[in-house]
């Protein structure tokens, strides 16, 4: 969708609006036809964003955006080049109203949940569309992909988009017929200032543990950034906060209704009677007097409780109790969460699980509600925080029966080093390691009995295996079929083909 032409009055009042005391230096010209942050994207006219980046600053760009054909350039800090300049106090902060701006300020007409926290944003967010999509045509943006109000699933990209590219983002499920749309909102993207740009109905706080301490310096630094959700929560909005999470106690802004979910009996939204098996929950909803039967398509204990976060923000929205427990009892699967591959002739099972707190859960659950061995496979991503790695291949070491440690998008980093830093103070035999990931999978399916179950972590909905600066097809769904089909052509045959 193309952006709108913006004068440049419309631009000084944003960003006077939003605190960024904007002064030219230089002559700006009266409208632009675009905003860009990328000097290789830019086109003659358009308004260039020098935004101060992790490894590279924007500002060093203003010149090559110059010469490109930018008309001018929103700096914090003027630079030597041939083009008029917009100075403001935070260039993140002002590129993400300007694209709400250029974008036709698409929040204004959507209904706007916000949902972060370590683990449960994608499968709350989906259920989140789920169960609105009863009332209102509802969408979702996150990790999984734009989903549109017909379920269907766009292509993945960072959990949430950089601000220019969000915008457009909400804009086109704008214009595709959305008017509410439940959102993924990281650290990363709210320490960054990327969703400044808008006001949120609702927000929800599901999980906090260990994870991103590549990027932020310590926990609570990673703690303030998800709280930073709070400042974009409109006058009496949704507030919906994990009650069983300690990292969230005492939050309560004032003016929003903010409901407490959880299993505990103070929660204002909780779970009754939990029955838990290998491929669904069941269990009874309550909320203050009333209560309601819920037969959940998710297995695993903290996806019910992402489902009484999506049941908060749906309860705190307005939606009777009735019709948010119908809804939840018919949600389609989530791709890559505790999502079923294979129940014949093995239970194979997949989960985006790939931090420590994400794996303890999805391998404490299979060891709860399966019969026989959990055979798990697991690896740690490259380029990403090394201190989590021991603690993961020492988890999937204790809960897993069979544990496997593998590849897992090991980007510039050396595979074998990084499975080496998953067993290092593990006995010799703690874990056995499969570099490649197929034979790994292989491996693990060949293992298993009938009353075992196989659980492939840390890729979840994923489709492509990132090695050095390529991305290869790596569909574990797929890659399950073919092994499956492989091992049953082998059988009908009396042996190996």
């Amino acid at each position: 969708m193309p952006q709108q032409i913006i004068t440049n009055d419309q631009v000084e009042r944003r960003l006077a609006r939003a605190g960024q005391a904007p002064r030219w230096r230089g002559l700006p010209p009266a409208a632009f036809p675009g905003l860009r942050s990328d000097s290789r994207r830019v086109g003659v006219g358009d308004l260039f964003c020098a935004i101060p980046g992790i490894r590279v600053d924007g500002h060093t760009f203003v010149g090559a955006a110059a010469r490109a054909g930018a008309a001018a350039a929103v700096v914090e800090r003027i630079v030597e080049a041939e083009i008029p300049q917009l100075v403001v106090r935070d260039a993140r902060a002002a590129v993400s109203h300007l694209a709400a701006l250029f974008a036709g300020d698409p929040g204004a007409s959507l209904r706007l949940i916000g949902i972060t926290g370590t683990n449960g944003k994608s499968t709350t967010a989906w259920l989140t569309r789920w169960i609105l999509a009863d009332a209102i045509p509802a969408a979702a943006l996150g990790t999984l992909g734009p989903v549109s109000v017909d379920g269907e699933i766009g292509t993945p990209r960072l959990t949430t988009p950089d601000p220019i590219d969000l915008a457009r983002e909400l804009a086109e499920l704008r214009a595709a017929g959305a008017e509410a749309v439940a959102l993924e909102v990281s650290s990363h993207a709210l320490d960054q200032r990327r969703a400044d740009g808008f006001s949120f109905d609702a927000v929800a706080f599901t999980s906090f543990s260990r994870e991103h301490l590549e990027y932020h310096p310590d926990l609570e630094a990673y703690r303030a950034a998800k709280l930073r959700l709070l400042e974009l929560l409109a006058p009496g909005g949704v507030c919906a906060v994990n009650d069983d999470e300690e990292a969230w106690r005492g939050i309560g802004p004032d003016g929003a209704k903010t409901l407490r979910y959880g299993f505990e009996a103070t929660a204002d939204i909780g779970a009754d009677r939990l029955v838990l098996s290998a491929d669904s929950s069941r269990f009874r909803l309550r909320a203050g007097g009333e209560t309601a039967e819920v037969s959940l398509p998710l297995p695993a204990d903290f996806n019910v409780r992402n489902a009484l976060a999506a049941a908060a923000i749906a309860r705190g929205l307005g939606l009777p109790l009735e019709r948010i427990a119908a809804r939840l009892s018919s949600a389609p699967p989530v791709p890559g969460r505790m999502e079923v591959l294979s129940r014949e002739p093995v239970l194979v099972i997949r989960d985006f699980a790939h931090n420590p707190d994400s794996c303890e859960r999805a391998l404490s659950t299979l060891r709860a509600i399966v019969p026989g061995r959990v055979i798990a496979l697991l690896g740690c991503g490259g380029d990403r925080d090394r201190g989590k790695r021991p603690l993961m291949g020492r988890i999937l070491a204790r809960l897993a029966d069979v544990p496997i440690v593998t590849s897992d998008n090991p980007r510039s980093e050396d595979p074998e080093e990084i499975c080496r830093d998953m067993v290092a103070g593990l006995p010799a035999d703690a874990c056995e390691i499969v570099i490649d990931r197929r034979e790994a999978i292989a491996r693990a399916i060949a293992r298993a009995g009938p009353a075992d179950a196989v659980a492939l972590l840390g890729k979840g909905h994923e489709t492509t295996q990132i090695i050095g600066d390529e991305r290869l097809p790596f569909d574990e769904r797929q890659i399950v079929a073919e092994i499956v089909a492989g091992s049953a052509r082998a059988n009908a045959n009396g042996g190996p083909t």
